[in-house]
């Protein structure tokens, strides 16, 4: 039996959406448990659930990359140039999810880091690191999903 292609279209933007959804998310998740751990017994929790965002983040990450690239084979025929506005806010969104995955691998080595050394508490300090990282990569998923939604709509 073969495959309908626009089952095939709709269901890689949907585990497209569904990858941003889980790593945006899960920024956000951990940036609120982050601005609310006070103890020894939080503090290995939010590390314990950073260290696994981490994970979902890289495989959302991987899910978004394979499924962007499946849009693009599906409707690279059909879209503007890069020279029109809707074509420069594309390369830009780009631009912007590309620096998102490069600048998130400091982030991961930190909690790599952090959770060798599990059996010590947070420092006020890198606590207040631990909540700008996540606040940032949350902010970073909020400006790209504006992109990707001005992109629908525009």
């Amino acid at each position: 039996m073969p495959l309908d292609p626009h089952a095939l279209h709709l269901a890689i933007r949907w585990l497209h959406v569904a990858a941003m959804a889980t790593a945006f998310g899960g920024a956000i998740t951990v940036f609120a448990l982050s601005a609310r751990t006070r103890n020894g017994a939080l503090d290995a929790a939010l590390v314990e659930v950073a260290l696994r965002y981490e994970f979902l983040f890289w495989l959302a990450a991987g899910i978004l990359a394979m499924t962007g690239i499946g849009n693009l084979a599906a409707f690279g025929s059909g879209l503007p140039l890069s020279r029109t506005e809707w074509g420069t806010t594309f390369v830009l969104k780009l631009g912007f999810v590309i620096a998102l995955i490069v600048l998130s691998l400091p982030r991961t080595l930190a909690i790599a880091r952090l959770q060798r050394s599990r059996s010590r508490p947070l420092s006020a300090p890198l606590q207040g690191r631990l909540r700008m990282m996540y606040g940032g990569t949350g902010a970073a998923f909020a400006v790209a999903l504006g992109l990707a939604v001005w992109l629908a709509h525009g």
